[in-house]
């Protein structure tokens, strides 16, 4: 007969820095070390942690930035209980103790307080310091939009959990929060008040599980997982009144792909189902008003689905899988309660996320969240694994025996997975691991301690990824990806289209891909001003230097090898529809099929002999608006150590720009143009901050790209004429098609590449 085992969640007590608030507030006098109160955390339902996103997925859930300490005087009514004292804490004792900065003296013999601890709050600590009763604390309310998301370090979330408690002087927590006696008699030595924190939030896992007609997949292209929360209840009281009420704060979510979306696999790595967690504040409602409060999370799933056509039975593909799932049956959810939901799933959802199919076969159970509860067989002990990151990052280093460390039931054996890096293309390269010795070891038989990974350090200037599979003799695993960075690497991001921030007449905005304004999508040269040192510029003429680029395919990776990430570039403009129209449309022609709309971002992490690593200096000229690369002869050695290149979508047409016939008037245009470029990433994304690289920034792009003839793994064959310009000059191409030595190379032969800094 099975017995189930309760145990409490272990506290995790490391010192916080004052580093992780800028709101620092000491308060306080100097108190003798013999004599003062002590505010004990380590004894609660939590401990004190560091910064949540070096965490594990539990451990964030522990993690405290900061603690609002507010001592009341008691009285029979909560608008008399008068705030006493008021102290922002940001840093703990090795031990979770919180030593508070109070005037001892200042504590009344037998006199009642009532001391409340808030962790976390996004209120400043002023809110706190200026509350006029126990009252205002109690009416106090804390929004946090998208509050599923908390802790993933998501833009516009949570990034620690908002939690209170009430201390007490006794061994164990009273039934009910009470006031307390601070000093029986005056104060000689420490006086030590225990607070257990509970969090405001309830905690929901959903467990979708495939059976013998679903077959869950991350394989299929251009699926795109994911899920939202309709009805999220996103406000909530700071501190627990207790009591329960139906929210009308409720959100319904933009649809996203997080960390908390699971793939859930076998010991094979076959994938089994999906887990996604969130985490929602308290909130009821009545059943008939379910639509517009009953809170439920709409996932999409891929998956294939086995069926019977034409009495054969085939596996259907379903990209889109969209299911909705009830998160609670009781109509209600509490604070610091842990919820989880378990399906079969046996059919296929809806492709439409509007219409999603509700499952119907759902287990739900309901938890204290400082409990779980454990199956447990026979007399044996428990049965776990656990592993301290379930993401490592390693730094030009192949051995990494320290970060990694584990504790199990039994004995683990470690595989090494899915090994891959991404290629100049964005397309994923699949790399043997005995080809580079990557393996996780532990000493042989221990069931705890620390994993030691390994892996040859890359020389391809990729990152590397690989997934270690930790398993111990019963069962339970855990999954650890890795990712390896040399000392220079390089990532990409897909381009969408290109302009100049002077398409535009007057104060309109410049004419884009989604964007009619004035029309204007080329520019070419019109005079050279000699007093200036600057152009003037002709735009919508025949003879443009550089017109206006779209991608309008990009090839996916099952492409012929020659296509594989590569896009479908086009010029754009807007024409009339018809004669005496007055109404315009796009019209495209050909730029470059297939062609590189890659930007490419270059990470150096080391200097070199050749250059010095640093920011280049940008400086001003009176006759210009913008800053631009310094050309003195000190800036051209240096290169940025975080840096991205733009890509094909901002090529010039060097047959038109031949007039520039000065290395003068060549880097005058080459600044405006950079100045003006504006790059839109894939992912919407508006980089409009280029300028001119340095030289030495040349030389780092000319010597990490390939040849004409030879293929290089991070970067694309990007430099091809005989030079490029420097915000100081001219940089000889090595690597130009022509084969031209740099005696050979001819002055004519030059061309414009933009980058910015990425930091």
């Amino acid at each position: 007969m099975k017995r189930y085992v309760k145990y409490m969640i272990a506290a995790m007590v490391v010192a916080f820095a004052t580093a992780c608030s800028g709101d620092v507030e000491q308060g306080g006098v100097n108190i003798p070390a013999e004599r003062g109160i002590v505010l004990n955390l380590s004894g609660g339902a939590l401990g004190v942690a560091t910064r949540a996103e070096d965490m594990a997925d539990n451990e964030r859930e522990y993690a405290i930035q900061h603690l609002d300490v507010m001592i009341f005087n008691d009285a029979e009514d909560k608008e008399d209980m008068s705030l006493f004292y008021h102290e922002r804490v940001t840093a703990a004792g090795p031990s979770g103790e919180v030593r508070l900065g109070v005037d001892i003296d200042s504590i009344v013999v037998g006199a009642k307080y009532w001391v409340y601890v808030v962790a976390n709050s996004t209120y400043d600590a002023s809110t706190f310091a200026e509350m006029e009763s126990v009252a205002s604390l109690h009416t106090l309310s804390q929004h946090d939009y998208n509050l599923h998301l908390t802790a993933t370090g998501l833009q516009n979330t949570s990034s620690h959990f908002l939690m209170d408690g009430v201390a007490y002087k006794s061994a164990s927590e009273p039934a009910t929060a009470a006031a307390i006696t601070i000093a029986e008699q005056k104060i000689t030595d420490v006086v030590t008040l225990n607070v257990k924190l509970r969090r405001a939030a309830a905690k929901v896992v959903v467990r979708l599980l495939a059976t013998e007609t679903i077959e869950f997949t991350d394989a299929i292209v251009g699926a795109t997982p994911g899920y939202y929360v309709r009805n999220l209840p996103y406000a909530t009281r700071v501190v627990n009144d207790g009591v329960l009420r139906q929210q009308d704060n409720l959100e319904t979510t933009h649809e996203a792909m997080s960390e908390y979306y699971k793939w859930m696999r076998d010991a094979e790595g076959n994938i089994t189902g999906v887990e996604i967690t969130l985490y929602v504040y308290s909130h009821m409602w009545d059943t008939s008003d379910s639509f517009s409060h009953a809170t439920n999370l709409l996932v999409d799933v891929p998956a294939y689905y086995s069926t019977v056509k034409e009495g054969a039975r085939v596996s259907v593909e379903h990209p889109n899988n969209y299911y909705q799932v009830p998160l609670t049956q009781e109509f209600k959810f509490e604070r610091n309660h842990y919820y989880e939901v378990t399906a079969n799933v046996h059919a296929p959802g809806a492709e439409d996320f509007s219409e999603p199919v509700q499952i119907q076969d759902l287990k739900y159970s309901v938890y204290q969240w400082t409990e779980r509860r454990v199956d447990i067989g026979g007399e044996q002990g428990p049965e776990y694994l656990k592993v301290n990151l379930d993401e490592l990052k390693m730094y030009n280093t192949a051995i990494d025996s320290k970060s990694l460390l584990f504790s199990s039931s039994s004995p683990v054996t470690i595989t090494v997975e899915n090994c891959y890096y991404i290629d100049k293309f964005g397309v994923q390269r699949t790399i043997s691991a005995g080809s580079y010795n990557i393996a996780g070891t532990t000493p042989d038989g221990s069931i705890a301690g620390n994993i030691t990974v390994k892996s040859d350090v890359p020389t391809n200037n990729t990152i590397r990824y690989f997934t270690l599979r930790v398993v111990n003799e019963t069962g339970q695993q855990e999954i650890v990806v890795v990712e390896q960075y040399p000392l220079v690497y390089i990532v990409n991001i897909l381009g969408h289209y290109s302009y100049r921030d002077d398409f535009k007449s007057g104060d309109n905005a410049p004419t884009t891909i989604y964007n009619e304004g004035s029309r204007i999508t080329s520019i070419s040269l019109n005079s050279w001003n000699e007093a200036t040192g600057l152009w003037s510029y002709s735009y919508n003429s025949s003879s443009a230097f550089w017109e206006s680029k779209v991608v309008r395919e990009t090839y996916p990776a099952t492409d012929s090898q020659s296509r594989q990430g590569r896009s479908n570039i086009d010029y754009y403009k807007w024409s009339r529809s018809g004669f005496g129209s007055s109404n315009y449309s796009l019209n495209y022609s050909n730029a470059q099929d297939p062609g590189n709309a890659r930007m490419y971002h270059v990470r150096i992490t080391a200097t070199s002999g050749d250059y010095n690593l640093g920011v280049p200096r940008l400086t001003t000229d009176p006759n210009v608006s913008f800053e631009f690369t310094d050309p003195g002869a000190d800036n051209a050695n240096l290169v940025s150590p975080s840096f991205m290149i733009a890509s094909r979508l901002g090529f010039v047409s060097s047959s038109n720009y031949r007039s520039a016939n000065s290395d003068t008037k060549r880097i005058s245009l080459a600044r405006d143009h950079c100045a003006n470029y504006v790059e839109v990433a894939n992912d919407g994304t508006v980089y409009d901050d280029w300028r001119l690289p340095t030289a030495s920034e040349l030389q780092i792009i000319i010597d990490l790209q390939g040849t004409s003839n030879e293929s290089a793994d991070a970067i694309d064959y990007l430099l091809n004429a005989d030079y490029y310009l420097s915000a100081s000059g001219r940089v000889y191409n090595s690597k130009n098609d022509s084969g031209h030595t740099e005696n050979q190379a001819q002055a004519s032969s030059w061309a414009i590449r933009c980058i910015r800094d990425a930091y």
